[in-house]
This record gives C-alpha cells, structure tokens and sequence, in this order.
C-alpha cells in the first residue's frame, strides 16, 4: 500500500488554552494551516473553556474540553483517553509541560502511535527541590521527552542548541509562524517623532509617542524595566510619552503600584488582556520587548507584520526574528537606560524605521511564513508515522546549518 492510499492520519493537539498567547496563537494558526492543506486531520484537546477552544471550534475543529479546574490529573488523563479513541488519533501534539506529561501518558494507554511535543520557550523560572511539586514536574516532563515521545520540535535555534544536547536524534527546528497578507493590506509605517505631518495649534498639546509592551504579566516579561524606560524617555524626548502596557497575569496588582510609586500612573495605561492584540499594535509608535529571555514570541512576528519599530533584548529567538538587528533594534545592556537609550535613537530616524519595515516583512516572507512552515510539520508527522524509526536528522538535515 503506498502512502497516498493509507489513512490521513489524525494530530491531535493537546493544549493548555487558559489564556489568548503565543503558544496558544501558534498552535491555532496551526491547526488552520492544516484544515486547508487536508494531509492530516488536526482535532484538539484543551485544559480549559477559553478564547482558543472558542476559536477552533469556531473554525469546525473538533475540540473537546477536559477541564483542569474540575478534573484531576488522572481525570483529565481519562478525558484525553477518552477523546484520542473517539477520533481515532495517530498522533499526539502536546505543547506544555503538564500537557506533555498527561498527554503522553493517555497515548500510551489509548495505544496511540506515535507523539510529539512542540517547545515555545524556555521554562519561566529556575527548578530546584526547594519547590517539590515545579521539580517534579519538570523531571517527569524530561523524562517523557526522552522516553515517551518521538520528537521534540524547537521554535528557535537557541531552543534546538539547547534541546538537541538532550534529545540529540529527536529535536527539529520549526519556526513560528504568521500569515501574511498581500503588500496592499499592509499597515501604513508608524509615526516618528520628526513626522513631516502638522504642527499642532498653539492651544492644542502635542501628541503623545505610544510605547507598547506585550504579554502576560509575569516576571520573565520583565514589565519592571518598561515601566522604568517610560520614566526615562519621558524627560527625553521633546514629545510627551505613553507606556500602554497590553496583557494581565499575576503580577499586574503590584506593578499598577510600582507604578504610582515611581510617580508614572499617568504616563502608563495597563489595559488588561486584549482578544486582538494586532489591532492595538496599529496604534502603537513602538513595540519594546525587555523580557529576560523568549522563544519565538507572536507578537514580534505581529509587530514586524504591523510595520511597528522594535526595541528588544538580544536574547532567545528575539535575534532570529529580528534578524540579527536588521529588522529592529537589539539591545544589549539589559537595564531602562540600555532600551531608553535605543527608544529616543529610533523614533527620531524615520529613515531607519523605514529601513527595517521593509527588511521585516522580507525577513517574514523568508523565514516566518505560514505555508513553508506548516509543510515542516506535516513533513514530520508524515515521518514519525509512516517511517517509525527513521532518524529525524535525514530528513530535517539542514535545520542546524540555517541561522
């Protein structure tokens, strides 16, 4: 029987869902480059009822809920079993530690072939056995790598150097992705702050410059540094300063305070979690990103994709998206003066904003695009079901040698 006359195997991914980010974007852009190119049948399983599972099942995908604020883990282990028989699933996709674990554990009982895992990013903090439960987890999560799973997909080269020591004949490297429209739909160039636009009247106060951060409110995001760049350029540049920061977790209580200590609360808005963030980054005049480290974060790809200036931490995978400083601003001394420093030299050289627009949206058309990457997917699902044992190294033998 030839491979065209064999069954289209079912992925089925296994996802935490409990807020709209990047690991949940990934995986729904995914999910929908899949649907349309029909060589495997995607279906999902989430851990909680949240934007993601509302859009998948939106977009026809059958999705089904095991949900961990109920259930307990040998619960949502049954909920998965149950879920991978009904759809007869060939395949597990897991994107999480928890999800790793209990993933793989119900495609071990259910007998489902083969697994897989995607890594987004680095783990947020450090373990150790002074926090039992996060070590455990995280040894149970090595563990299942090594031993339970067939594959191990790295969305960097930082993560594919990383894992590759671990996992050396499983870890593959497959970028992020982002659709990208045609040229015409793009959004026009962010504003500098030597527009060419009019003078605001006498009476009339000059319009602010937008300064965005992104994500959930944890420390790794490093919102603290932000906050603190703000304060800085405001008594920089000559153009008065807004900090919009976009997105909640738990730590926004207390930086909502820390920002009425350094006396900012009315330079810095927090506006909580948005359903769509790329229609708030139209209205930004830069996107900063200070985190301490990252895999390949969405919204980056979003902000090239939006024409939005970039200031961010050489880091992680921030390097690759920005293509090494050709498409933003890499930032090396990681402290409010380091960023504050390439903030005001940014929004004051409307000739390089221009610059690295138009080397980002090459650089996304390159490396970041859709149809090229979910193809690598589907080359490795294709791989570990219908060539079980074949090195991952043959077919994806030029991931390391590509920056």
């Amino acid at each position: 029987m030839t491979r065209k006359q064999q069954k289209v195997p079912v992925v089925t991914h296994v996802v935490s869902g409990d807020i709209w980010a990047g690991a949940e974007a990934q995986v729904y852009q995914l999910v929908r480059a899949l649907q349309a190119n029909q060589t495997v049948t995607p279906t999902a399983v989430v851990f909680n009822d949240g934007d993601l599972m509302q859009r998948l099942k939106a977009a026809g995908v059958p999705v089904t809920l095991a949900d961990e604020r109920v259930e307990s883990p040998l619960g949502l282990i049954r909920g998965l079993c149950r879920h991978f028989r009904h759809h007869g699933t060939a395949i597990v996709h897991t994107h999480g530690f928890k999800e790793n674990v209990l993933g793989t554990l119900a495609q071990k009982l259910s007998r489902v072939p083969r697994s897989v895992r995607t890594a987004h990013g680095n783990p947020e903090a450090e373990t150790s056995w002074r926090n039992p439960k996060r070590k455990i987890t995280t040894l149970l999560d090595q563990a299942t790598a090594r031993y339970g799973q067939d594959a191990v997909v790295a969305v960097s080269g930082q993560l594919e150097s990383d894992l590759s020591r671990a996992y050396p004949d499983k870890t593959v490297k497959i970028r992020n992705f982002i659709e990208i429209p045609e040229l015409s739909q793009q959004a026009p160039l962010a504003k500098s702050i030597e527009s060419t636009g009019p003078e605001p009247a006498q009476n009339e106060a000059p319009t602010a410059i937008r300064i965005g951060l992104v994500g959930r409110l944890v420390p790794v995001k490093r919102a603290d540094i932000f906050i603190d760049t703000v304060g800085l350029l405001k008594s920089q540049l000559s153009a008065p300063v807004k900090g919009i920061i976009i997105g909640d977790g738990p730590l926004r209580e207390a930086l909502e305070a820390y920002t009425r200590e350094k006396g900012l609360a009315d330079s810095i808005e927090f506006r909580g979690f948005v359903a769509n963030p790329a229609q708030e980054l139209e209205q930004l005049d830069l996107l900063m990103m200070p985190s301490d480290h990252e895999g390949i974060p969405m919204v980056l790809l979003e902000s090239l994709l939006a024409s939005l200036p970039i200031v961010a931490h050489n880091v992680g995978g921030i390097p690759e998206i920005l293509d090494d400083g050709q498409c933003g601003y890499l930032v090396d001394e990681h402290s409010p003066t380091g960023y504050a420093a390439k903030a005001a030299e940014l929004l004051s050289n409307p000739e390089l904003m221009e610059q690295f627009r138009r080397a980002g949206r090459a650089h996304l058309l390159q490396e970041f695009n859709k149809d090229k990457n979910a193809r690598k997917y589907e080359a490795l699902y294709n791989a570990i079901y219908f060539e079980p044992g074949r090195p991952l190294t043959t077919i994806f033998r030029s991931t390391r040698s590509q920056p």
